[in-house]
């Protein structure tokens, strides 16, 4: 190494030719790098979907959820089964092992999928397929006062234009039914006219169809021979004749039923601003760039709505490239800001040239690292952005010591070129050991599990791609151009006094060392068992802080969105006409928002509210309010939401209503999972655990999803159905008929497959009245009053069924309160006490951890196995470079303490401490690696030219603190700018620099005061141990 750099100095065109490489890479990369909000990750899962068109959900899970669960269950590879059971559908969700070919897997679920023939016949063929993760970009609302197949059309047409530009990979079409037609027979008319659902099918099978004839050899060449009879649409299924009578009258189904064109028969709405809407999502695929993708979208909206009705309009939602670009702006002006302190602050200190050519390799290391990115899979992203701003210390570092080494010893006489070479070797093996440390130290996060691993493995790639071309940067490059710097000359007039403040500031900074540093570092020495404690002291508070919730703990911090959520559960079975009266209702209150009083004593505008969206989904509403811009930031949403809440008024038929108003990943939910297939165990086991969990102080929102309430009605045949030749799989099919429908077939419309289904009217359907008149037709052509050959009875119900593992499952999950009872805090008691009860009480239900707490289990043990592996590792490097058991500890001993100062700025600021918060620390821990090191290695240096140990760590501590400080200042000093910003984006970096802001300056008088204590103390043990003095022989290893 030392031969390399010793080359490079004397060799500055192949530096600049290094140099330059790098920028120019590092612009064609940046040119072509994937740019999207969030990065991209894999699912192992696989879904196996069956449609079974009528059936309840009690039906689906015996009929088609048992069996692909058998089916399936046991091949290699599965990790875990969760399936669904709802009306009309039933589906299963396979959890793929990580390290499983995911094709295999899919190929194998097919094939024995397929191998099972016990399916119902009126089942729909199973859909296979492994789940893709794409990401949203941008929203498009298409919304007026239309018909809905107007929308549906316009909309399609919409969908056509933009799925065919480039930089769009895919649109899916939200809020849009299916068509269908349905052909309405009354019990009255099929009376009347002697005709049954199967005779109308028939009918329509047998006459509308097209069908080839073959082709006829004529002279002139073939020809084609086609019969076209296909009915389309009502007038065409109207002239179907179903029969004929003695007379010749000829009875169509247009004279016994209505037919409706119309749409299938769904409990969903979607409303934009108050209007009828449906809504097209935009997302990217493998080579994303939000922006690109972004741009075309709005400009075809703001250009190409020319061909839509008056009563149409159309607009973007949900622009995710608000949040991208607001994100990257924040960090490019902060990074511009605090690379202009650094220089100014390195400038003062040291010389502007070596200012100047520092601040130039950081921007080396970015450039570097943007020339790889795109070769190893990484984009421009949320997290990666991150990154950067992680290592920014790190990098800093590196070139400041090394700056610094060869300021220095040109200030002691060595001429340029001397001074480079001897000033970065004489730091080139800390700096580079420095250097491998931090990326062993980050690597085991390119092996932890789970979802969060896949999220976060852009850090350490990152980190590990910059720190390399920092490397290269500071002992090749950097020395190379410090050589040609020149000894300052001294200036005069106006420069001349910035000289001489200046010379005051450098002079300053000398005299700071040695008057005020080494005579506390020279008590510290003295009364090191002392310092020592007050240190383990001051980690201890920080610990107790935590623990005393003076800095809370959170998974995420929360940050308030310009989004405010409200969720509604609605009891099964509420009519749709009342959901209605409720998202209305809503509707209104979100136009009174800007006229409340409350809101005007802090805010007046016309324009509070920007877009408002509902969304009706089952028994589920949701609905949103999005603030304009002009008011982000000038109002707490917290406040809106409220009133929001207020003028809309209650809702008492509620089950549930939850609001959000934070921007990011939902809030830390507990939940635990029951399994049993003892359904009633299951239930009562559900409810005992809701209750243990009301007594636990700050639990809220408790709740299982559980989908019963409702009842069912089960048909029964009487004893004497026999004799009037009724079988129970007649009454089965034609109430079927009468009340789901008689498919009679799909016809080709366009891109759809429209259902014709043959039933009930809707006012029939929607009442069990019907059942009074309803007659069972026999084969010998009978009619028999439904009532006189089977009963029906109300039974308890199901709306959804939920299984894990093949076993019914509830899972009952709970919100923890601030201040109160942590989510790890609530499952130690419900796992521990409160579990073993349960089992004693409903010995047939399995108690489960929920996906995620096993999820995180299996995270926190890989991630405590691979950093204890790493850091041996760490550690078996030092001992032998030292060639001491001891000194490794000292450099490493520091470590913990960069906690101490993320907690304290944490206080300081008052934050929560959250997973953002302890990446900063993991950034923090590389410095203080990098600054022990170089500490360590210059005392070593002095204890062998003969130093002893007092002595060696005195000046040692002295000669390195000018660096050291330097490091520490132009850090805090360059991430300054984002600590106080207020705009939202900084909210979610604000945790992650505060650690490494205070971090770092924390970790200052750790180096320069706990770690030469440290090696005093363990300097004395040895003393104590061997008898020897401490004298200027004595080497501690």
């Amino acid at each position: 190494m030392n031969a390399s750099i010793k080359w490079f100095v004397s060799n500055p065109v192949a530096a600049n030719l290094l140099m330059i490489l790098i920028l120019v890479g590092g612009f064609f990369g940046a040119y072509g790098i994937g740019k999207e909000v969030f990065p991209s990750v894999s699912v192992n899962y696989i879904t196996v979907n069956m449609p079974y068109p009528g059936a309840g959900p009690k039906e689906v899970e015996e009929q088609i959820v048992v069996r692909i669960e058998e089916a399936i269950y046991n091949l290699d590879g599965i990790k875990g089964l969760s399936s669904e059971a709802r009306k009309g559908r039933g589906s299963v969700t396979v959890e793929v092992d990580t390290n499983y070919e995911m094709t295999k897997m899919l190929n194998d679920i097919k094939s024995r999928v397929d191998a099972v023939t016990t399916f119902p016949k009126d089942a729909e063929r199973p859909i296979v397929t492994e789940l893709v993760e794409r990401e949203e970009v941008i929203r498009i609302a298409l919304f007026g006062d239309a018909e809905e197949r107007v929308l549906k059309e316009y909309g399609e047409r919409i969908r056509d234009d933009l799925a065919a530009m480039r930089d769009i990979d895919s649109v899916d079409v939200w809020g849009v039914r299916q068509p269908q037609v349905d052909i309405e027979l009354s019990e009255i008319d099929m009376r009347r006219y002697g005709l049954s659902f199967d005779d109308v099918v028939t009918a329509i099978r047998r006459t509308s169809l097209n069908l080839p004839a073959g082709t006829i050899r004529a002279d002139g060449g073939d020809i084609q021979v086609q019969t076209r009879g296909q009915a389309y649409y009502e007038d065409d299924f109207n002239k179907i004749i179903v029969t004929s009578r003695g007379d010749g009258t000829e009875i169509t189904i247009g004279d016994v039923a209505v037919v409706k064109d119309t749409f299938e028969e769904r409990n969903s709405l979607t409303r934009f601003n108050g209007k009828t809407a449906i809504f097209l999502a935009i997302s990217v695929g493998e080579d994303p760039d939000v922006i690109a993708t972004t741009k075309a979208v709005k400009d075809y909206v703001a250009t190409g709505a020319s061909f839509l009705p008056n009563e149409l309009q159309m607009d973007t939602w949900r622009d995710y490239s608000v949040l991208f670009e607001g994100r990257l702006s924040l960090l490019t002006k902060n990074a511009i800001g605090g690379l202009i302190l650094v220089f100014i602050i390195l400038m003062l200190f040291l010389s502007p040239q070596l200012a100047l050519w520092v601040a130039l390799g950081i921007g080396v290391a970015y450039m570097g690292a943007l020339w790889i990115l795109p070769g190893v899979g990484l984009t421009i992203n949320m997290l990666s952005m991150f990154s950067f701003l992680l290592i920014l210390g790190i990098i800093v570092d590196d070139a400041i010591i090394v700056g610094e080494s060869i300021f220095r010893h040109q200030e002691e006489g060595y001429d340029r070129f001397t001074a480079a070479q001897v000033g970065a070797q004489a730091v080139s093996k800390p700096v580079f050991l420095a250097v491998l440390s931090t990326m062993i130290f980050f690597s085991p996060i390119f092996f932890l599990p789970g979802l969060w691993a896949q999220l976060l493995w852009a850090i350490p790639a990152i980190t590990v791609i910059a720190l390399s071309f920092s490397l290269i940067e500071s002992l090749w490059i950097l020395p190379s151009h410090l050589a040609q710097m020149k000894p300052e000359k001294e200036r005069t007039a106006e420069l001349g006094t910035l000289y001489k403040a200046r010379l005051w500031c450098a002079s300053g900074l000398k005299r700071v060392g040695q008057n005020v540093f080494r005579p506390l570092l020279e008590k510290a020495l003295r009364w090191h068992s002392l310092t020592l404690v007050l240190f383990l002291l001051a980690f201890v508070l920080s610990l107790t802080l935590v623990g005393a919730g003076y800095v809370r703990q959170v998974q995420m911090p929360n940050v308030a969105s310009d989004f405010i959520r409200m969720r509604l559960e609605m009891p099964d079975g509420h009519s749709k006409e009342a959901k209605l009266e409720i998202i209305k209702r809503a509707e209104r209150a979100s136009t009174q928002l800007a006229g409340d009083p409350e809101i005007q004593e802090l805010i007046v505008t016309d324009r509070l509210i920007a877009n408002q969206l509902s969304f009706m989904w089952g028994d589920t509403i949701r609905l949103m309010i999005e603030l304009s811009p002009e008011v982000s930031g000038e109002i707490e949403p917290k406040l809106v939401a409220e009133r929001w809440q207020y003028h809309m008024g209650p809702v008492p038929d509620a089950k549930k209503i939850d609001m959000d108003i934070t921007l990011g990943p939902p809030q830390s939910r507990f939940s635990i999972s029951l399994t049993a297939s003892n359904v009633e165990q299951l239930a009562e086991a559900a409810q005992f655990l809701k209750q243990q969990l009301e007594q636990l102080p700050g639990t809220r929102n408790i709740r299982d999803d559980l989908h019963s309430g409702r009842e069912d009605i089960d048909i029964s045949l009487l004893p004497n159905a026999d004799s009037l030749g009724v079988s129970l799989s007649q009454v089965a099919t034609q109430v079927r008929q009468g009340f789901y429908g008689a498919e009679a077939q799909r016809v080709p419309r366009g891109r759809d497959d429209v259902r014709v289904m043959v039933r009930y009217p809707k006012d029939a359907r929607s009442q069990v009245d019907t059942l009074s008149d309803m007659r069972i037709r026999t084969a010998s052509g009978a009619e028999v009053p439904f009532y006189s050959v089977a009963e029906a009875s109300y039974v308890p119900g199901y709306s959804r069924i939920k299984r894990k593992d093949r076993e019914r499952s509830i899972v009952i999950s709970a919100l923890p309160s601030t201040g109160k009872l942590t989510v790890s805090e609530i499952a130690d008691i419900m796992y521990g006490d409160v579990a073993e009860e349960m089992q004693l009480l409903f010995p047939e239900v399995s108690i489960k951890k929920d996906g995620q707490i096993e999820d995180q289990e299996e995270f926190d043990s890989a991630a405590i196995k691979l950093f204890g592996l790493a850091i041996l590792l760490i550690y078996s490097l030092m001992a032998i470079e030292f060639k001491s058991y001891l000194k490794p500890l000292g450099v490493l001993s520091a470590i913990p303490f960069g906690i101490m100062g993320a907690i304290f700025g944490h206080l300081l600021m008052g934050l929560d401490f959250s997973l953002l918060s302890l990446v900063g620390v993991l950034a923090v821990s590389g410095v203080v690696v990098n600054d022990n090191l170089v500490l360590i290695d210059r005392i070593i240096q002095l204890r062998e030219e003969g130093v002893d140990v007092y002595a060696a760590l005195v000046r040692g501590s002295v000669d390195r603190f000018r660096p050291i400080i330097l490091t520490s200042l132009t850090t805090f000093i360059g991430l300054t700018p984002i600590l106080f910003e207020t705009s939202v984006q900084a909210q979610f970096l604000i945790p992650m620099v505060a650690s490494l802001a205070f971090g770092v300056l924390f970790a200052t008088a750790v180096t320069l005061l706990f770690v030469p204590c440290l090696y005093m103390a363990g300097a004395s043990l040895k003393q104590k141990i061997t008898g020897r003095a401490l004298d200027a022989n004595t080497v501690v290893n």
